[in-house]
């Protein structure tokens, strides 16, 4: 093995010299060592996932026999599950069989070290230490550059490529991938994963009708076996960096463009001569259409001045700042109206009722989690306020430090008794009556004799451990809820789950209930 050094015997490719592997590559990347490190990555975010489950039960025996497959040239990829993405656009997804991400792991890892040293610094999708924040850090440094002392004249050109992973060709990429490649048994397995065809007895989920909708250049269903990768595997979106290396080198190396960046099949060029633009965009359009057998997106371009600001990869990036891009704040605005009406229902004739409903509190606090981190990176410290203030029915479940989203809803693991958590709870909702449930029982600590009281209760002749001295069982709930109403307070039902946190029973909201005076 020569360890990805350059020897004597290099290819040479369209005038650049790529460093050819060792024939025994395939003894190391197919090795046990090799294959199980791969599957560890692969089941990183999938373990839950039914088919990462099966593959598990037999964990070894199944890596033993995917290495024996690998080593006899024998593995050839399962069905795909195809479904259907609605936004932001409608495309469709082929989702790999677990083993077969094993593979594509494999393989992405042992094609990275030969094409990672290739790729120019300014390509961004799917690499290490690059990614969507990194490409548009980058871009706002090349405004700066290019409009360096005062310059008025500084241009971008935005462009991207039609139908991009459904015109691919396979020739051309198996061709740029054995450039760099001497070991047979990686070059064999390489070519299974871009020839195979992943719409042959593909398993298809979701409403079919939606298919009809995709236009057929759109659809690897009617691109051909030649033409087109699956959007959606990992082998595709490095192939996809692989298959534009070309493009990267030739604005970079034949135009001599010094401020040009690419993120998948959207590129930009900036300039302080609109004309070169305008030249570059030409010679752009001829090298796809002769090397890669690509073509330009005619209806997705754009060539202004940089003080307009530029809109790339969900932001607007200016001079001196960068804003979110509006489509994201109102895709985001509608998930939040989504959950608003999950979560807050009317409960007439004067109350409103807050449903604490976990699964639906996970998604949310996900949901703004991810747009919170896209958030932080532009200029949104008062677009996050406006949000909050338009959509403050987020304050009853979570609060906020920063970009930070702490769950209000969830109790401290670490608080070691009962009476603590009823503190903790009384904390919380200051203002409430609390039914805090013990066993089959809603009890009242010490501190609510006054309400226990009034509700009618008399003291429990059962010893507490706790200072709950009053009570009614769980099956008057609805009876009692409806006498704090006639009193026109808040109440909050503290229910019991079956876990145990530190000896004691975990505890969580079930509802809460306010007048609507209260909530305005």
């Amino acid at each position: 093995m020569n360890n990805g050094n350059v020897n004597n015997n290099n290819k040479t490719n369209n005038n650049y010299v790529w460093p050819v592997r060792g024939d025994n590559d395939s003894l190391l990347f197919f090795s046990f060592r090799n294959i199980y490190r791969n599957y560890l990555k692969c089941r990183k975010n999938k373990r839950n996932t039914v088919n990462a489950l099966k593959f598990e039960m037999n964990c070894e025996e199944n890596l033993m026999d995917l290495k024996q497959e690998l080593d006899t040239g024998t593995y050839y990829p399962s069905r795909s599950v195809c479904f259907l993405a609605v936004k932001p656009k409608l495309r469709e997804i082929f989702a790999a069989d677990f083993k077969d991400r094993i593979v594509h792991h494999i393989l992405v890892d042992t094609l990275g070290k030969i094409w990672e040293p290739k790729f120019i610094f300014d390509s961004y999708a799917c690499r290490k230490n690059k990614g969507i924040h990194a490409g548009c850090v980058r871009l706002r440094n090349f405004v700066r550059k290019v409009t360096k002392n005062g310059s008025q004249n500084a241009f971008y050109m935005q462009l991207d490529i039609k139908n991009f992973f459904m015109s691919i060709d396979k020739d051309v990429l198996f061709g740029q991938i054995a450039a760099g490649l001497n070991d047979e048994k990686i070059l064999a397995l390489a070519s299974t994963m871009i020839f195979h065809d992943c719409t042959d007895d593909c398993v298809i989920k979701g409403d079919r009708q939606y298919l009809n909708k995709i236009l057929p250049q759109k659809s690897l269903f009617f691109t051909g076996q030649k033409k087109g990768i699956p959007i959606g595997n990992l082998t595709s979106q490095f192939f996809a960096n692989v298959y534009l290396n070309a493009l990267d080198q030739f604005v970079k190396h034949h135009l001599k463009c010094r401020h040009y960046l690419r993120y998948c099949d959207d590129f930009i060029l900036l300039s302080d001569n609109r004309d070169v633009l305008l030249k570059w965009k030409s010679e752009i359009r001829t090298f796809l259409k002769k090397t890669l057998k690509l073509a330009l997106n005619e209806k997705r371009q754009s060539l202004a001045p940089v003080s307009n600001g530029i809109n790339f990869l969900g932001y607007i990036v200016r001079k001196d700042y960068v804003l979110v891009r509006r489509r994201v704040v109102n895709n985001l605005r509608a998930k939040l109206s989504c959950f608003e009406t999950r979560l807050i229902k009317e409960d007439p004739p004067s109350y409103v009722r807050l449903i604490y409903d976990y699964e639906q509190l996970e998604n949310l606090r996900a949901s703004l989690a991810s747009y919170f981190g896209h958030f932080k990176w532009a200029n949104a410290f008062r677009l996050k306020q406006s949000l909050l203030n338009r959509y403050d029915f987020l304050k009853y479940f979570f609060s906020f430090d920063g970009w930070k989203i702490i769950p209000t809803y969830k109790i401290p693991a670490q608080i070691p008794t009962i009476k603590l958590q009823y503190r903790y709870f009384k904390t919380l909702f200051a203002e409430d009556i609390i039914f805090f449930k013990k066993g089959k029982y809603y009890e009242f600590f010490e501190d609510d004799r006054k309400i226990a009281k009034k509700l009618g209760l008399k003291k429990m002749n059962r010893h507490s451990d706790c200072c709950t001295t009053y009570g009614f069982p769980v099956r008057l709930e609805k009876s009692f809820a409806g006498r704090i109403r006639q009193m026109g307070r808040s109440l909050t039902v503290i229910s019991e789950g079956e876990r145990y946190l530190t000896g004691i029973r975990q505890r969580f909201p079930k509802y809460r209930i306010m007048p609507q005076a209260q909530i305005c």
